[in-house]
């Protein structure tokens, strides 16, 4: 019963008829709500439905109409503050009507969001506390004149999900979410690898080429034997790194840094001249 007021509410239903008979008329948007609608209308009170599917240029629109016992009426006329059970199975069902009748949550390839577009102000209200009471964190905003309560996180939206028994919604969130990190965190590591790789042989490149210029300017051969072993290592290795080249000079990463340091400051065209030495 709590779950086949949570649709009423949400979508917007209303009471048709006088005080000789009423029904509750439903306008809803997905088929597979609207079968449920039928199904619990028999279930709860063995109420006769009306059906009816009707296709605009935009889409499909199915509206139900639920004949109410007298002693159900009372209960789809209670304003949101009285339609929240007590009991927590009931709030859960309540909670599952509403959403099935004005929620949805969009699949978490960009972003994680589910959200609750009640017809009132005071539903929204009452929504949000209901969300707040079961530990689960949901914002209250306004778009396009109309309340919304909404969910952001992740982790929130899949209890969520759990607690309205949407089981297999769950599944398929969560599948998409994980597949959706470990490519993130691929992603920031291959974009973290690339841009070392890059800033390597940009050093690497701009350190030959410095060494070119000592050899062009008749310098390199006039450098002491460590700096000449150093540009030798550079020219025939461009693509290694400090440590790379240390390892493979035997050296510290600190001597390696200074020596190319020092080959690339002689380079310049102000650089310092290198003293001949004898051999």
């Amino acid at each position: 019963m709590s779950e086949l007021l949570g649709i009423y509410y949400g979508s917007r239903g209303r009471l048709l008829g006088n005080q000789r008979g009423r029904s509750a008329y439903f306008s809803l948007l997905r088929n597979a709500v609207a079968r449920k609608v039928v199904r619990l209308g028999r279930a709860v009170g063995r109420m006769e439905a009306k059906y009816q599917a009707v296709k605009t240029r935009k889409r499909m629109s199915f509206f139900i109409e639920l004949t109410l016992p007298p002693d159900l009426v009372a209960a789809f006329s209670q304003p949101p503050v009285h339609a929240m059970p007590e009991a927590a199975c009931d709030r859960k069902a309540i909670l599952r009507g509403l959403f099935l009748g004005c929620g949805s949550v969009n699949a978490p390839h960009t972003r994680y969001h589910l959200e609750f577009v009640p017809p009132t102000p005071s539903w929204a209200s009452s929504i949000a506390r209901l969300i707040d009471s079961s530990g689960i964190k949901a914002g209250l905003t306004e778009r396009g004149g109309q309340p919304v309560v909404y969910i952001k996180d992740g982790d929130g939206i899949v209890r969520l999900l759990s607690m309205m028994g949407a089981n297999r919604a769950v599944m398929e969130f969560e599948n998409v979410r994980v597949m959706r990190e470990v490519s993130g965190e691929v992603n920031r590591r291959l974009n973290f690898e690339t841009a070392n790789i890059g800033k390597t042989i940009g050093s690497g490149l701009r350190q030959a080429a410095a060494i070119e210029r000592l050899e062009a300017d008749g310098k390199l051969d006039l450098l002491p034997p460590a700096l000449r072993e150093m540009a030798r290592m550079r020219v025939e290795n461009p693509e290694l790194n400090l440590g790379e080249l240390a390892g493979r000079m035997k050296l510290s990463k600190s001597a390696v840094n200074h020596r190319l340091r020092r080959l690339q400051s002689l380079a310049q065209p102000n650089g310092e001249k290198p003293q001949r030495r004898s051999a």
